[in-house]
C-alpha cells in the first residue's frame, strides 16, 4: 500500500490523467506524505483514521493510513489571519459568523495536521465562550483524534469548563486529570469552586496559580481575570471586596496581556464595571487640575512680571531723583565757597 500510495503522489504531481466531466467531487488539498513528497488531491473522507482522496484528474479513490501523511494544505478564499484576529480582540460572534460556513468542507480533516488547525481550535474556544457548548463538544472531539497533544490537551480543557457550565462535576474532574499542566489543573479546580459558589476557596486556587506558576504565561492571564471575576462575585454589604478590586484587576490584566483575547475579555469586563466611565472622570480630574495649575501658573509669572515692573519703576525713579538732587548740591556748594572768599577779604 504504501508503495501505491507514493507512486499515486507521484503520478499526480505529474498531473496524467483526464480530469473528470463537470469538475473532480471531493475537498482540493495539497497532501504532503511523511517522506515529504508532495500531491494534488480531492479529499473524499477520513473514517477511523484512514484518509480516502482521488489524486488530480484520476477516479480512482485511494485510502491510506492518516499516520503516513505530514500534513495537508488547503486554500481557502478567507483572510485566516484576520479571522484570528477577531478572536484576538474578543469579537467571538464575528469571527464565528465569518467561519462556520466556509470551514464546514474541511472540518472532518482537523484531526490530521493542516493549515486551518489553529483557527479551528480557536473556533471551539470561540464556542465555548459564547455558550455554544455543543459545537465546542464537535469539534473537540475531533481534535482528540489528532497526534498534537497541545491540541489534545486544549480539547480537554475546553470540555471540562462546559462540563463546569453544565454543573456536571463528576465529568468536570475526569476531563481535569486528563490534564498535564498543574497551572490548568488549578485554573480548572478555581472555576469549579466558583460555579459551587465557593468563592474564597477558588480565590486562593486561582491566587495559587499566580504566586506558584508565574512563568506558566498560558495559565497566567487567564488566572489573573478569573481573579478579577471572583472579586466582582465577592462584592456585597457584608464583604470587605470593593469593585475597586474587581475594575483594578480587569485593568491591569486588559493592559499588561494587551494584543491577546484575554486582554480583550477583561476589557469587557472593566467596561461592564464602569472602568471606563472612572478612568475618562480621572483623566478629566486630572485635566482639570493641569489647567487649574497652568491658569496659576499664569497668574503667578504675572504678579512677578507686575512685582518687577513696580521694582524698575521705583528703580527708575530714585535714579531721576539723584540726577535732580546732583545739580542742587553743587549750586550750594559755590555759593558757599564764594561767601567765604567775600568774607576773607
Amino acid at each position: 500500500m504504501k508503495g501505491i500510495f507514493i507512486s499515486l503522489l507521484l503520478l499526480a504531481a505529474g498531473g496524467a490523467v483526464a480530469q473528470n466531466e463537470g469538475g473532480q467531487p471531493g475537498t482540493p488539498a495539497v497532501l504532503t506524505a511523511s517522506n515529504g513528497n508532495q500531491a494534488r488531491v480531492f479529499l473524499q473522507g477520513l473514517d477511523n483514521g484512514k484518509l480516502t482522496f482521488q489524486a488530480y484528474q484520476a477516479t480512482r479513490n485511494v485510502t491510506v493510513s492518516s499516520s503516513k501523511i505530514k500534513n495537508l494544505t488547503f486554500h481557502v478564499d478567507w483572510d485566516v489571519d484576520a479571522v484570528t484576529e477577531l478572536y484576538v480582540s474578543g469579537e467571538y460572534e464575528a469571527m464565528l459568523s465569518k467561519l462556520e460556513r466556509p470551514m464546514k468542507p474541511y472540518a472532518r480533516y482537523m484531526s490530521v495536521n493542516n493549515n486551518l488547525r489553529d483557527a479551528y481550535a480557536k473556533m471551539m474556544e470561540a464556542y465555548r465562550k459564547t455558550g455554544k457548548n455543543a459545537e465546542v463538544l464537535e469539534i473537540a472531539a475531533v481534535l482528540l483524534e489528532s497526534d498534537d497533544a497541545g491540541l489534545v490537551q486544549r480539547s480537554y480543557v475546553n470540555l471540562a469548563l462546559v462540563a463546569v457550565d453544565e454543573g456536571e462535576t463528576e465529568k468536570a474532574q475526569a476531563f481535569i486529570e486528563k490534564l498535564e499542566s498543574e497551572a490548568a489543573r488549578l485554573y480548572l479546580q478555581a472555576t469549579m469552586e466558583r460555579a459551587e459558589g465557593r468563592l474564597k476557596d477558588a480565590i486562593r486556587t486561582a491566587s495559587g496559580i499566580i504566586a506558584n506558576h508565574a512563568n506558566d504565561l498560558e495559565w497566567m492571564g487567564p488566572s489573573e481575570l478569573l481573579n478579577a471575576y471572583l472579586y466582582n462575585d465577592m462584592v456585597g454589604p457584608d464583604s470587605v471586596i470593593t469593585s475597586n478590586s474587581a475594575i483594578h484587576t480587569a485593568r491591569q490584566v486588559k493592559n499588561i496581556y494587551k494584543g491577546t483575547c484575554v486582554s480583550a475579555d477583561a476589557e469587557k469586563l472593566w467596561v461592564s464595571l464602569g472602568g471606563e466611565a472612572i478612568e475618562a472622570a480621572l483623566l478629566a480630574e486630572q485635566e482639570e487640575k493641569k489647567r487649574i495649575a497652568a491658569e496659576r501658573k499664569v497668574v503667578r509669572e504675572a504678579e512677578r512680571a507686575r512685582l518687577a515692573a513696580e521694582e524698575a519703576e521705583q528703580e527708575a525713579a530714585k535714579a531721576a531723583a539723584s540726577a535732580e538732587e546732583a545739580p542742587a548740591a553743587e549750586m550750594t556748594d559755590t555759593n558757599l565757597t564764594t561767601t567765604t572768599e567775600e568774607e576773607s577779604e
